[in-house]
């Protein structure tokens, strides 16, 4: 189904979204959560062990908060330039906690000078900015102020059940410990990886969704989202045949 999905994203929307001209702002962030998805799909395609439930169940918890991330561009107030303001609040933390952490430990062997630079150059622009999209926040972990469970909660029942109920048991295989490892049988880590991935593989559509539907590629051709579902489900079929039989069905 991944493999499927995917290659109806290669056909159908990775040439119009990498061909856009001069995006705004708005449109950068759905290409950049877009491209992030990708990136997360080509790895998923070559993880084909089970011994590797780990790194899969890693990308799928990030594939469901890329999704949440996409979402909530229409429901945070300032979505857009919280979005790409936060890389550079980023930046800066990462910045002051290297400079902070040499002058604690003057006799570490590292240079730090290009910080320092960074922070001199860009430091009063970034907490400028800072200041204007989030008064009064002091700790910003995430540009929408909220935790991963508040931004389910924002999206509603759907998204609230994946945070709940999925990532939880992601996170024993994400976090150290041993609670997902301990006294189990071989397959179920073949089962583990299904599940991770059928959850991705949602994930990976969602996010598709919400990219033709900004582009408006339905527009272009309005049997598209037909043919996403058809791709999703086609991969479950018997044989070519029964898979044309799904593609006519769901385009028709």
């Amino acid at each position: 189904m991944l493999k499927s999905v995917s290659e109806f994203d290669k056909i159908e929307v990775r040439g119009i979204v990498n061909t856009i001209i001069l995006p705004t702002e708005r449109e950068m962030c759905f290409q950049l959560v877009y491209h992030r998805c990708v990136a997360n799909i080509a790895s998923l395609k070559v993880l084909t062990d089970r011994q590797h439930f780990q790194a899969i169940s890693m990308i799928t918890r990030n594939l469901f908060e890329l999704l949440v991330d996409i979402k909530l561009i229409d429901i945070i107030l300032d979505a857009v330039p919280k979005m790409i303001g936060f890389i550079d609040v980023e930046k800066l933390r990462c910045a002051r906690k290297i400079v902070r952490f040499k002058a604690a430990h003057p006799t570490i062997a590292r240079d730090d000078s290009i910080y320092q630079s960074y922070i001199a150059s860009e430091g009063a622009r970034i907490d400028s900015m800072k200041a204007r999209l989030w008064p009064g926040v002091s700790r910003l972990d995430h540009w929408s102020e909220k935790t991963v469970r508040g931004r389910a909660e924002l999206l509603g029942t759907r998204y609230e059940e994946i945070y709940e109920v999925e990532q939880p048991r992601l996170s024993w295989q994400v976090h150290s410990g041993l609670t997902g490892i301990v006294n189990l049988k071989l397959e179920t880590f073949t089962a583990m990886c299904g599940v991770a991935i059928a959850s991705s593989a949602n994930s990976y559509e969602s996010i598709l969704l919400s990219v033709i539907e900004e582009f408006k590629i339905g527009k272009a051709d309005e049997k598209i989202k037909g043919k996403l579902m058809a791709a999703k489900f086609a991969a479950f079929s018997e044989d070519q045949a029964e898979a044309d039989l799904i593609f006519r069905h769901l385009t028709t």
